[in-house]
Order: structure tokens, then C-alpha cells, then sequence
């Protein structure tokens, strides 16, 4: 999935192409991502507004008009672009939304369909946006801080970094990577952290997502920005997918667990609960 560096990518490719033009209307052919609104009201609620900004919440791709903001999730496989308008679209474009005259469209296309487009008459109304947390690029948070979040907090570290109402944007790659970069046992306990411990994750949290965003983000399978490439951080993980590999750090042999129904990737020798 798609996480702060991978949409933060999208956000900086789109926002030139869309600022100050007007939506024409839209369609879509997958109903369930729109949620309880209609395609024919998705149409009317964007039609013949003007695109004021496009910015980032989190993992959404927060796209504001005149009146209202749409909100849009590429979870899995989803990637939104503008190109010359067609009649027939290609077979994975679940959405469209005609430009100005209409000789270009912003597409949403999305092979698995699990991307979600929301409506919304401000931000103040969207529940999605009301949920998240710190945005790590832009939150000053220091370890008093972040402990004093933690304290009641049992789930281990990494299971807790992937909290969307801690910190918005952080997923599975980059916590591992984090957690790694912080020098701390991903299984440990979150309120057994000590200040020194959560402040060496506030600054490797930062580090992490910094770096990965001047790469594009990452693509392991699908990830394609709007502009077509392809984020090369993938090639500096230094735990990530890298199961039986030699730490980069101490030599030692990282290893592959499962937490909350999600790869996690460390080095025992090096990641230790102190």
C-alpha cells in the first residue's frame, strides 16, 4: 500500500496539472468505492468546480474545490493521473473526471478496486481526515511527547507506529525501516520505551520518511507515480524484504516475523529491548 512518501510523491506530480482548472463532472463503475454516494452524485457534487489545492492527510490525497473537497485512498493498486480524455478507457480505470473542455481527464485506475473517492462539503465534515494523527513531516514531536502518548500503550512498537491516529502516514515499509534506523527490537512493548528510546524514534520516523520521499517513495509491485516512474527507495532498505540477509549494520542475519497480520523485518542482534 501506498504511504506518506508514495502519496506525498503523487500530491507534488498532480497538484501542477489540476490547480485552477474545472471538473466537467465524473464517472465511475465501481460502486463500492465511492461508499454510500451515487456516481450520478459524485458527478453533480464535483461538476463545474475549480480546483482550489491538492494536498496530503496521511495516506489521502486531498483534492479541494470551490465547494467541498474530494478525498481520495489508492490503498492497494490505485494510481490517479491526468492524460488526453478517451472514449473507451483502459480496463483497470474504475473513475474519470473531464477537465476544463474535456480533452483531458484525471483517471483513477485501480486493478484491485480496494481505492476509495469520498465527497465531502469541507474538512471539518470528513470523519477520515478527523481520525488521523501527527504528520510526521511537519509535527514537531519530541520523545517527551511521543512517550507521553505511549505510556498506556501494551502492543509492541512496531504494531503502534502503523496506528493511524499516532502518526498519519506511516505504514508497514517504513516502521520496519524506523525501527531498524532507531536501533529498537520491534517486538518491545510500546510503554516500556524509555525517553531515550522515543526520542531516537521521532528522529529515525523523520529520517526514514525524509529519504524515501527525495526517492520517489517505493515500488515493490505496483507503485507508479502520476508521471509514470516508479520510486526507487526499495534499493536502500536496510530490513525490509531483506529476510536471511546480513545486517548492514552488525552482520547479523535479519529476520522475518508476523505482527498484526503484517511482515515485519529486523536484526536480532542489533535490535535489542533496551
Amino acid at each position: 500500500m501506498p504511504e506518506l512518501p508514495e502519496v506525498e510523491t503523487a500530491v507534488r506530480e498532480l497538484r501542477p496539472k489540476l490547480l485552477g482548472r474545472v471538473l466537467g463532472g465524473a464517472w465511475s463503475t465501481v460502486p463500492r468505492q465511492l461508499g454510500k454516494m451515487k456516481a450520478r452524485e459524485l458527478d453533480r457534487f464535483v461538476k463545474g468546480q475549480r480546483v482550489v489545492s491538492v494536498s496530503r492527510r496521511g495516506k489521502y490525497i486531498v483534492i479541494r474545490l470551490e465547494q467541498g473537497v474530494v478525498l481520495v485512498h489508492l490503498r492497494m493498486t490505485g494510481r490517479l493521473y491526468v492524460a488526453p480524455s478517451v472514449k473507451i478507457p483502459e480496463e483497470y480505470i474504475r473513475a474519470g473526471f473531464p477537465l476544463d473542455g474535456g480533452t483531458e481527464s484525471l483517471y483513477f485506475r485501480d486493478v484491485r478496486t480496494l481505492g476509495t473517492i469520498r465527497c465531502y462539503r469541507s474538512d471539518e465534515t470528513a470523519p477520515e481526515l478527523a481520525e488521523l494523527g501527527w504528520e510526521p513531516l511537519e509535527t514537531d514531536v519530541d520523545g517527551k511527547r511521543l512517550k507521553e502518548k505511549l505510556v498506556t500503550r501494551k502492543q509492541a512498537i512496531k504494531v503502534v507506529l502503523l496506528d493511524q491516529s499516532l502518526w498519519a502516514g506511516v505504514g508497514n515499509i517504513y516502521a520496519s525501516e524506523a525501527c531498524w534506523v532507531a536501533e529498537i527490537d520491534p517486538r518491545m512493548s510500546a510503554r516500556m520505551l524509555t525517553l531515550s528510546q522515543c526520542e531516537r524514534i521521532c528522529s529515525a520516523v523523520k529520517e526514514v520518511l525524509k529519504k524515501a520521499l527525495e526517492r520517489g517513495g517505493s515500488t515493490l509491485k505496483d507503485f507508479m507515480s502520476p508521471e509514470g516512474n516508479y520510486g526507487s527507495y526499495q534499493k536502500e532498505f536496510r530490513v525490509y524484504d531483506r529476510d536471511g540477509e546480513e545486517c548492514l549494520r552488525c552482520g547479523g542475519i535479519i529476520r522475518r516475523i508476523v505482527q498484526a497480520q503484517r511482515s515485519t523485518y529486523y536484526c536480532p542482534r542489533c535490535q535489542k529491548k533496551r
